[in-house]
């Protein structure tokens, strides 16, 4: 039954997201988002239990608001020229309804709620593919007052997954500190931005299906686990890289990035500062995860014991962590690609 339901909805979810980011008009855009929202319901709704249909709600109801304002905003706004309306208030409302339905902070309030109660797969979707027609349909917005967005969303999502110890919530305010990266790069440049969101979107992942792979849901569980010791270096890799510690691909993405942001002229001194502290915050929740696996484990000896490469789970999970290594070549090639 859930397979079913991902082969009729998962493609309108898709169609969707294509549609609102390829559309000529707010109205087309506003259509593609509905039918994406509309689709991505009973996805949300794995099981009927009381977590799935809690998240479901939660979810619809904030992305249907959301919807309701951008609509009305953009239909007055075609109809502003022949009315006495404020345009910037227009634009400002706008602006508002996308941010959050891309779960931006300060706007993020129904975020980690929606994630926490989500399973992983769901949680895959919400933090990659619904991340794309709101950053997208921000291109094309007067973004006037982004720069307080950025800045919110860079401290708060550091300083809110210092104490968490919930997977799902660490994983929820990573996000909001990526999604401030990626809204200071959708105003240099498109380009870097797809860069940037498929790096992310490859990251988050590993560090998924990591969760998923050994049932890991708080960081409690880290000190249970029982795995080869080499399969913990592979998981200390796959870790360090996420946190963006060079050479791995974590790291060469907020490097180009920076580099780009510190050449353009539109971007205020402080935001680079920002991002980077942001970074810095954010490495430490990842190195409290790299301590507990290795170091708190209930493993008996750390012994470099053979692993089983032909294992399905382990080959899928060394890819992951092999593409985060050889990334770094096919960067500049990403770049010129795009």
């Amino acid at each position: 039954m859930i397979k079913f339901k991902l082969l009729i909805f998962l493609p309108c979810v898709m169609f969707g997201t294509i549609l609102s980011i390829s559309s000529a008009s707010w109205f087309a855009a506003w259509i593609g988002l509905e039918i994406n929202l509309m689709s991505i319901a009973p996805i949300l709704i794995n099981k009927m239990t009381y977590q799935s249909v809690e998240a479901t709600i939660k979810y619809f109801l904030t992305q249907a608001i959301a919807s309701t304002i951008f609509i009305f905003s953009a239909m007055t706004l075609s109809f502003s020229q022949f009315m006495a309306l404020n345009d910037f208030m227009l634009n400002t409302f706008m602006l508002l309804a996308i941010l959050t339905k891309a779960g931006v902070a300060p706007l993020h309030f129904w975020f980690p709620q929606v994630m926490e109660c989500s399973e992983w797969f769901q949680c895959f979707i919400i933090l990659t593919w619904q991340k794309i027609a709101p950053f997208i349909l921000l291109s094309f917005m007067k973004l006037s007052l982004i720069w307080w967005f950025i800045v919110s969303s860079a401290l708060m999502g550091a300083l809110g997954a210092i104490n968490q110890s919930n997977f799902k919530l660490i994983l929820t305010y990573s996000s909001i500190i990526h999604s401030s990266w990626m809204l200071t790069l959708i105003i240099i440049t498109e380009n870097m931005w797809w860069v940037y969101f498929l790096s992310y979107s490859f990251l988050t992942t590993s560090i998924i299906y990591l969760n998923f792979l050994f049932k890991l849901n708080k960081l409690s569980d880290l000190f249970n686990l029982n795995m080869s010791s080499n399969l913990k270096i592979i998981l200390l890799i796959n870790f360090l890289s996420v946190a963006g510690l060079p050479p791995f691909l974590g790291f060469m993405i907020k490097f180009m990035s920076m580099a780009l942001i510190l050449n353009s002229l539109s971007i205020p001194i402080f935001i680079p500062l920002i991002l980077m502290t942001s970074s810095f915050l954010s490495f430490y929740f990842y190195l409290r995860m790299i301590y507990s696996s290795l170091f708190i484990s209930s493993s008996k000896n750390f012994i470099m014991a053979p692993m089983n490469l032909f294992n399905s789970s382990t080959m899928q999970f060394t890819t992951f962590v092999a593409v985060s290594i050889l990334g770094n070549s096919f960067m500049p090639l990403m770049v010129w690609l795009i």
